[in-house]
């Protein structure tokens, strides 16, 4: 399935992320928040949850995630699919409540059924009403695509200034949904309890399908060009990396560059069993007509 997701992102002209890596974003589809899956059947006007998941499999030990910022990509989004927003953001079309790991409210939500947004405790990039995180549906070449990334970045996956400041929009990667938690050696008591786990789920968001009934696979995953990389003049200039914090008392992420890898979920739309049957029905009469 990832080689089919692949190929769709390509023929937009998005390079892929690798496979086997230390630091794997893993997509994971669901009708009702409970059971997730790498692929599912949705019948036309369903809603669709999914969630992102960053899991590390390299061989140093670490002690949770730090930091990873990443652009989710779906294919074959048409103009009557759309994103379930959040209310309280500009417009009711943001993915999560605005904020931050020591905002109150705070900028994250819960790992529940239902609930959209950075998953606490990955909410210390803090979101404001102008770089909160919203879907953008493409033109151009990237028709037919929906990116998920900060409002205020304009411009497509991998495309501005490759330098300065303005590099974010959106050369660096730097313009998506911005995951990190607070450094195990420099919390309050008053912040979010923290997440050693080296498999974490760090983002969701969800869709609701248009009503056509013609048959299609929407495919979700994020391309290489849609993390994060480093910024700071040197050899790892341009590079992408995931931080991840290796000891308990760590002030600060270590960064491991060029060992990221995704694996994409499909949702596949199908016709309701109803509709199945009239098209069975229209060729049996169609049939007996010809005779």
């Amino acid at each position: 399935m990832k080689k089919v997701i692949g190929s769709m992102l390509a023929v937009a002209g998005i390079a892929m992320a690798a496979n086997a890596q230390d630091t794997t974003l893993r997509y994971e589809a669901s009708l009702d928040g409970v059971n997730w899956s790498s692929s599912v059947n949705a019948l036309p006007g369903s809603t669709v949850q999914v969630r992102a998941r960053v899991i590390w499999s390299g061989t140093q030990q670490v002690f949770g995630l730090s930091q990873l910022i990443f652009q989710p990509v779906v294919n074959s989004w048409t103009s009557a699919d759309s994103i379930v927003g959040t209310a309280g953001t500009p417009g009711g079309n943001g993915i999560g409540p605005i904020g931050g790991s020591r905002t109150t409210p705070i900028g994250s939500v819960p790992d529940a059924p239902g609930v959209y947004g950075r998953i606490t405790p990955f909410a210390a990039n803090f979101s404001t009403t102008s770089n909160y995180t919203r879907g953008i549906v493409g033109t151009g070449t990237a028709t037919g695509l929906l990116r998920i990334g900060r409002a205020d970045i304009t411009n497509w996956i991998g495309v501005g200034p490759t330098s300065g400041a303005a590099a974010v929009n959106n050369f660096n990667g730097g313009g998506g949904v911005g995951i990190a938690q607070l450094a195990p050696g420099s919390r309050l008591a008053t912040d979010p309890a923290y997440n050693s786990s080296n498999d974490v789920v760090v983002f969701k968001f969800a869709f609701t399908l248009g009503s056509s009934t013609a048959a299609r696979t929407l495919g979700i995953d994020t391309p290489l060009a849609g993390v994060n990389r480093e910024t700071a003049a040197g050899s790892n200039f341009g590079r992408v990396f995931a931080s991840w914090f290796t000891s308990t008392s760590a002030a600060q992420g270590t960064r491991f560059y060029e060992s990221i890898g995704t694996a994409g979920a499909a949702v596949n739309v199908v016709p309701a069993p109803g509709a199945l049957a009239l098209v069975g029905l229209g060729g049996l009469v169609a049939t007996r007509r010809r005779r």
